[in-house]
């Protein structure tokens, strides 16, 4: 890096930003990682210009000649003057809205913000259905920005009508207003612009340092960066994987796009290629192998990332290949996780994943037994919330046992052995379960064993894997989860809570039209007409098969909860066991 002074500070108008955006004179250097704001941070930013508070400082770098950027505007083909360095998400978020414009979010999908303004309590929000109903509100202040602004005060104004009489605010003051929101434009940014002598490291250097303070980027951002630098193909392939998984593809060419619907993002990959790669499950430590650190001698050197990258990217080839990514679904899919959203734990998917590559290219394991043991490291990391909390130095833990030629299967065995115990099985298992939500990990779990069981909804010829398979858009309406206590029973009991009236262990898949039949009966009087064409060995074979307990409609609702999460835990432990 240059010892003297590389930038030149200059103020501008954020209308000046915005135009040079549209003209395409401002654009992202691929080091950028893709617009990530919220819907409220962008209210946020816009009640921030309204009310003449600081933003923050906008970095540019003028470039001479022509390199790698992104588009902000995506109708635009010039080549940029300048990249933004930093206060991407800034400009991107005004631009949408100034100008009226599609951007690219994070998930690849074109989208156009929208605030809205209320100019009578001067409040913004993100627009919604009741701002659109309500005449006070102006649902999308873009319009404020394409309109004459007293044509425009005087359509609303006669929107209003009455509603000017309930409220103390005067016209004119209304007028003010919406004016303030239009001078928004006129807002003065402090701009640095750095050389056009930088080359792109030294400015990714800067986009590092200036990223590590206040709120940082993901250490997996600062690698991107890193490969924007030196192998911009390699992080190209990667956000392809990523965008290509959320598409359903077109003919038989095969991509990303999976039958569970796991949507990767760049970081969970970097992840994975970190972890086979070098290891690491601190992703801090990769960026500086990366870099080129030798943690002996604690130097940079040249040929010391040049090698690092070389291993870097026979790890990024692994992970991207397309064999090795469906052949691991379809080992998670195999063990009843059948929809991304019975997956509680990405991390845990990833951190698997890692496991996966290592087993079959480090350890060269039979695929049978590479199966097996990935489906249980897989379960157990969920049963057990292991990548939650402080999931890196966890998983630089787990990692740190493949250093040596330890026996793969051995060391993730024993760990498993070490914390599934009886008293797991029995008593924490079950204290999991203690739940009102339906994304509740142990109860995520439980749905993926029956349907590694191959069940079926209650009284139904639909099997569950059927109606939680993403792809599968046929019979869903006619699936319901009902409360094996009726809601309206339990309040009738004296049970109001809603907590404690929607227990997972209160849940059921069942058809729709036997939910209605079921309606508030208690489960003494709904039971017996549902089963009344069966045997009695068909009626305890039902029990058996959606764990209820044997006589659960003569059961006080407490009696009932536990003794329906025993068995719960015990369908878990005995699932498990079978992986």
């Amino acid at each position: 890096m240059r010892n003297n002074v590389v930038f030149n500070p200059k103020t501008y108008p954020l209308l000046n930003l915005i135009n040079d955006i549209d003209t395409g004179n401002i654009a992202l250097p691929d080091l950028q990682r893709p617009f990530v704001w919220n819907s409220t941070k962008v209210r946020d930013l816009v009640d921030s210009l309204y009310k003449g508070l600081p933003v923050g400082i906008i970095i540019l770098w003028e470039i001479s000649e022509p390199t790698r950027y992104r588009k902000i505007n995506l109708n635009n083909k010039r080549e940029p003057r300048f990249l933004v360095i930093d206060g991407q998400q800034r400009l991107t978020s005004l631009f949408s809205i100034i100008k009226n414009q599609e951007i690219v979010n994070k998930n690849f999908k074109k989208v156009k913000l929208r605030i809205s303004f209320n100019p009578i309590k001067e409040k913004f929000e993100v627009r919604n259905a009741a701002i659109e109903r309500d005449p006070e509100w102006i649902p999308d202040i873009s319009a404020v920005f394409h309109n004459d602004i007293y044509s425009f005060i005087n359509r609303y104004l006669s929107k209003l009508k009455s509603r000017l009489v309930e409220n103390s605010i005067s016209k004119e003051r209304i007028a003010v207003n919406i004016e303030r929101v239009k001078n928004i434009l006129n807002y003065t940014f402090s701009v640095l612009e750095l050389s056009s002598e930088l080359d792109p490291e030294e400015v990714s250097e800067i986009f590092v340092r200036i990223n590590s303070k206040g709120k940082p980027l993901n250490q997996s951002d600062f690698i991107l960066t890193l490969m924007a630098v030196y192998w911009e193909e390699g992080r190209k392939e990667i956000e392809e994987f990523c965008e290509l998984s959320r598409k359903i593809p077109e003919g038989n060419k095969p991509t990303s796009f999976n039958i569970i619907n796991i949507n990767p993002n760049p970081e969970q990959l970097v992840r994975t290629i970190v972890g086979y790669s070098f290891l690491r499950g601190r992703l801090k430590y990769a960026y500086l192998i990366l870099k080129g650190r030798d943690f002996e001698n604690k130097t940079i050197s040249e040929g010391m990332r040049k090698r690092n990258f070389e291993i870097f990217g026979d790890g990024h080839q692994k992970a991207l290949n397309l064999t090795n990514w469906h052949d691991f679904i379809k080992i998670i899919q195999s063990a009843g996780f059948v929809n991304e959203k019975l997956i509680r734990s990405k991390i845990a998917f990833f951190v698997s994943y890692t496991l996966y590559l290592l087993g079959k290219y480090k350890f060269k394991l039979p695929y049978k037994d590479l199966e097996k043991m990935i489906k249980k490291w897989f379960v157990f990391s969920l049963i057990t919330q292991r990548y939650t909390g402080s999931p890196e130095s966890v998983i630089e833990r787990d990692l740190s046992l493949f250093r040596d030629e330890s026996n793969f299967v051995q060391k993730l065995e024993e760990i498993i052995k070490s914390e599934l115990t009886e008293d797991y099985w029995s008593i924490t298992l079950p204290q999991k379960l203690i739940s009102s939500s339906t994304q509740n990990h142990a109860y995520l779990i439980y749905l993926a064993s029956l349907v590694y069981n191959d069940s079926y909804v209650l009284f139904s010829d639909i099997k569950l894997r059927d109606y939680l398979n993403p792809l599968l858009k046929t019979k869903k309406k006619t699936i319901d989860v009902h409360h094996i206590f009726p809601r309206n029973y339990l309040r009738k009991q004296g049970i109001a809570d809603m907590k404690e009236i929607n227990q997972a262990a209160n849940l059921i898949y069942i058809e729709y039209k036997n939910n209605i039949h079921i309606r508030d009966k208690s489960p003494k009087e709904y039971w017996p007409v549902l089963t009344k064409n069966l045997t009695f060995p068909e009626k305890q074979e039902i029990l058996k098969k959606y764990d209820l307990p044997g006589n659960f409609w003569e059961l006080n609702y407490a009696e009932f909860l536990k003794e329906r999460r025993d068995l719960m835990s015990k369908r878990i432990m005995n699932y498990f066991q079978r992986l």
